[in-house]
């Protein structure tokens, strides 16, 4: 992820970090004050700023200022930490991952679909095209997650750039998980 057309944002890099398991995977956590309720309304997003875009949404829930304190440690327990970001920034990584991945053939399955459009109203429109360079060294890189399908991902991407215009690492051989898989390309 490259912040470097965003110079307002500067030294805010929430995909940093050196931890294997999240590398270009960036989480987003929006709380928003609610006028009828003194509760927040929080809702999450699951990055992969480096090919697939959106991999997983929480839909708003109301929470008291001491929930979203224990919610927001559990939410980002797998990173060293998290950054506070302006709002623009979170609706710029949020909205512009979503618009990279779309543009070689990803689209959130329709589960996931619906819960990313409950968790995108609290981030409100995405002010035009973002200013963040998605991607790894200018070009997508997929690492599979456990819910991923490898081999359609692979295919998917062939067809949208070619056999150079990716980079790939199977972190997962085995077959994907039937569970919940949380993204698939589009056929």
């Amino acid at each position: 992820m490259d912040l470097e057309s965003a110079p307002q944002w500067a030294g805010l890099d929430p995909g940093a970090s050196d931890a294997e398991e999240v590398r270009g995977l960036v989480a987003v956590l929006v709380a928003a004050d609610s006028p009828r309720s003194t509760k927040a309304q929080v809702a999450g997003f699951l990055l992969d700023v480096w090919c697939l875009g959106v991999k997983n949404a929480l839909a708003p829930e109301p929470m008291s200022e001491s929930r979203l304190a224990g919610h927001r440690g559990l939410y980002f327990s797998a990173y060293e930490g998290h950054v506070q970001v302006p709002a623009g920034l979170a609706r710029a990584l949020v909205f512009g991952a979503a618009a990279y991945a779309r543009g070689f053939g990803f689209e959130p399955e329709w589960e996931l679909a619906e819960e990313f459009t409950e968790a995108a109203v609290l981030l409100g429109e995405p002010a035009g095209p973002s200013p963040i360079g998605f991607g790894r060294d200018g070009k997508p890189f997929f690492v599979n997650g456990p819910y991923d399908d490898p081999e359609a991902v692979l295919r998917t991407l062939r067809r949208a750039v070619g056999d150079e215009g990716f980079h790939f690492e199977l972190a997962f051989p085995e077959e994907p998980s039937q569970r919940r898989r949380l993204f698939g390309p589009r056929l």
